[in-house]
């Protein structure tokens, strides 16, 4: 189980494989026997078109409408060439109701006293360094994790940590004072898998209508370790194994490269991408306000989402504003109390005294879910599903809170955004690289 706290969160994690992916066992002894196995959820059915079965008399209703460019009443769950009068049919079906997840990995946090600096745990790693990511004011110290009465908290201190840094102005190291302390904890080169479900209950840290933290549980390319930009640079969130134009320049280990090092192999592209199991927003500002005007979600709210390179080149959606047709891809469904996340549809990357051809677009395909004042005082089960692709699936990417349907990426939209066959790799990262957990404050 997972927690986070500012102050306190408190977290439960269990992650549960197929068997046929499952080549560790890192189970609790303290987890329950019921929840070794478990089954796919299914997401709601998709919504069906109104059947015409007149179509004489359908068009006699309709001949004095003036087709125009505005939008549906509501969102489509995909873009069409032209506004329509129902919502869009997309969805994927699980590939066997019948299947199982076998439990592998499980953390019940039921010790107390846990220690999780480097080399103090064989699952966990709590980092010991300055975040230099998103203009972050925090220094992540392991003094800030532990594990108290089942839980494991992670907790966040207006407090100065002076450090050595790197300008990236001057090009020198430097001493440097932060003056607030939080942690993050990672699975890095420790625990990773590609495919399968994971679930943590967590309590968010914080007040719900108050902004200023930023947690977030999610996933990571383990060829990157998160903070640690030279390491990620020109690799998150790149998932390609396909040799382009684009890959040769902007992707560190591209599929052009013919040479052979450290176990990597000739013609195979790795990356780092992105799976956001949540990254929460507190704040007063509600729908249909401030920059979330044209949206039905307000803070707080949390982002489900998966980030990737390399991404749409042209034509893209701006920024507020509702993808229009082929902008954006499709078989995206999002649930009740959610939103196609229009704020953020992710980066131009360029990197200081990079060529122009280095650069590259990447995408985030994100939606928000309305959260409230019970997630800061209670927890909630937060669960990702990350179904692989075969010979009769492209696969998915589904997620839930308390079981309840929040969003889902179909593989075959992926597929189809024209980008090239290298996305469907990029959603079910069939290539060596596998990802690992992070849970910070």
């Amino acid at each position: 189980m997972v927690m986070l706290s500012i102050n306190k969160a408190a977290i439960a994690c269990a992650l549960l494989l197929s068997p046929s992916y499952s080549h560790a066992n890192w189970i609790d002894p303290d987890t329950p026997i019921a929840a070794h196995y478990t089954k796919p959820r299914q997401g709601p059915p998709p919504p069906t078109a109104k059947e015409h079965t007149n179509a004489k008399e359908t068009t006699s209703k309709l001949h004095n409408r003036v087709p125009t460019p505005s939008p549906s009443a509501k969102p489509t769950t995909s873009p069409t060439e032209y506004p329509t009068l129902s919502p869009t049919a997309s969805g994927t079906k699980n590939k066997s109701d019948d299947s199982f997840y076998k439990l592998i990995f499980s953390d019940e946090f039921n010790t107390d006293g846990r220690q999780f600096q480097d080399g103090a745990d064989p699952k966990w790693t709590a980092l010991d360094k300055n975040d230099y990511t998103n203009g972050a004011l925090h220094y992540y110290s392991p003094e800030n994790v532990y594990t108290a009465n089942g839980d494991l908290i992670i907790e966040t201190k207006a407090e100065s940590h002076e450090y050595i840094g790197f300008n990236d102005t001057s090009r020198k190291n430097e001493m440097a004072e932060k003056h607030f302390q939080s942690a993050m904890l990672q699975t890095w080169n420790k625990f990773c898998f590609t495919g399968g479900i994971i679930e943590a209950e967590i309590q968010l840290p914080g007040k719900q209508d108050v902004g200023g933290l930023w947690p977030a549980f999610w996933l990571l390319g383990n060829v990157a370790r998160h903070t640690y930009v030279g390491s990620t640079n020109h690799v998150w969130p790149w998932s390609s194994n396909v040799c382009t134009e684009k890959s040769m320049h902007a992707q560190r280990i591209s599929g052009c490269m013919k040479a052979q090092h450290y176990g990597l192999h000739a013609g195979v592209g790795r990356g780092a991408p992105e799976i956001d199991i949540f990254e929460v927003q507190a704040g007063p500002t509600k729908a249909h306000h401030g920059p979330y005007y044209e949206m039905k979600v307000g803070q707080p709210f949390m982002s489900a989402s998966y980030q990737v390179a390399p991404g749409r080149p042209n034509n893209r959606p701006g920024g507020g504003y509702w993808p229009g047709p082929g902008q954006w891809y499709e078989g995206l469904r999002g649930g009740e109390n959610t939103s196609l996340n229009i704020l953020f549809y992710g980066n131009y990357n360029h990197f200081r005294g990079d060529p122009d051809e280095k650069d590259y677009w990447s995408d985030a395909v994100s939606y928000n879910h309305q959260l409230d004042e019970r997630h800061f005082v209670d927890k909630f089960k937060y669960r990702l599903e990350w179904e692989l692709p075969d010979e009769n699936s492209d696969g998915y990417i589904r997620w839930f809170i308390n079981d309840h349907f929040v969003s889902e990426i179909n593989g075959t939209g992926i597929v189809n955004a024209g980008v090239g066959k290298d996305r469907r790799v990029a959603l079910v990262l069939t290539m060596p690289d596998a990802l690992h957990l992070i849970c910070i404050q």
